[in-house]
């Protein structure tokens, strides 16, 4: 699929052709260049955007806009500041359908799948950065989508919140047996995640690298001290380098995130 928008009177192409195919049950991590179209495959991806080529397609089908089977994590939780923890996780739940009692008690089990056992009454401003991205990963799941996409969701979070987040993660996924799909910008965090690393190319997006590297399984932090992880790592990174390097000369940091910041509005 190929993605162009409409920019100040001229085509402006953010992502090249790129073409994907995500077994279930995989954690695929996304990496790349400010600008290079990350967030726009992601909102393709999850039915937010619609590619200028091409198609997305899920077992369920041809995916032509946001559905259930589809879950979206964003970089900052999006949660109602009026309800507590357990009213915002059943609120989705009940938009589905589900009966208030159901949806309370399905709400705390997901609570305490997420590591919020105990925070059931709690309000968002009562929560940490951390605990926020929790509950908005429970009310998520509650849909129980087949796919789980999640845009940088860790970048606003401390170092240590971030990797409590990412062994987090990991617990649940090895629980729910979820796809997932993340973006992130840090190399680190994309090859101890992922069951597999694609990296995209500077702007026009395309795959510039498609990598699975054996790591022992489950991650745990103790993996990035391995020479498989130093190894992964190394490649991802000197991948990231050539296309930055790349880049046409002369396009300033500040107009790259600007970009980037264009293909998620």
């Amino acid at each position: 699929m190929t993605r162009t928008f409409r920019r100040k009177g001229r085509n402006v192409q953010a992502l090249a052709p790129v073409s994907l195919s995500i077994p279930s049950g995989q954690f695929l991590t996304i990496v790349g260049p400010s600008g290079c179209g990350k967030s726009t495959l992601l909102q393709i991806m999850g039915g937010f955007d619609t590619p200028s080529t091409g198609t997305v397609t899920t077992p369920a089908g041809p995916v032509t806009g946001p559905s259930r089977d589809i879950g979206m994590v964003f970089q900052r939780a999006t949660l109602f500041p009026w309800w507590t923890v357990e009213k915002n996780v059943a609120w989705a739940l009940r938009c589905g359908g589900t009966g208030r009692r159901e949806a309370l008690q399905r709400s705390r089990e997901l609570l305490d799948l997420v590591g919020l056992g105990g925070f059931e009454t709690a309000y968002p401003n009562e929560l940490s950065g951390g605990m926020q991205q929790r509950a908005a990963l429970a009310r998520t799941l509650s849909l129980e989508p087949s796919v789980l996409l999640m845009d940088e969701p860790f970048g606003a979070l401390d170092a240590q919140t971030r990797e409590l987040m990412q062994e987090e993660l990991i617990r649940i996924r090895q629980a729910a047996g979820t796809t997932i799909v993340f973006v992130t910008h840090d190399i680190r965090e994309a090859v101890f995640l992922g069951d597999r690393i694609v990296a995209l190319s500077g702007s026009p997006g395309s795959i510039a690298l498609d990598l699975a590297p054996d790591l022992p399984r489950p991650h745990t932090h103790e993996v990035m001290r391995t020479q498989e992880f130093l190894d992964a790592y190394e490649t991802v990174w000197a991948c990231i380098r050539d296309q930055a390097s790349a880049r046409e000369p002369g396009r300033s940091e500040r107009a790259a995130e600007q970009d980037d910041q264009g293909e998620s509005a």
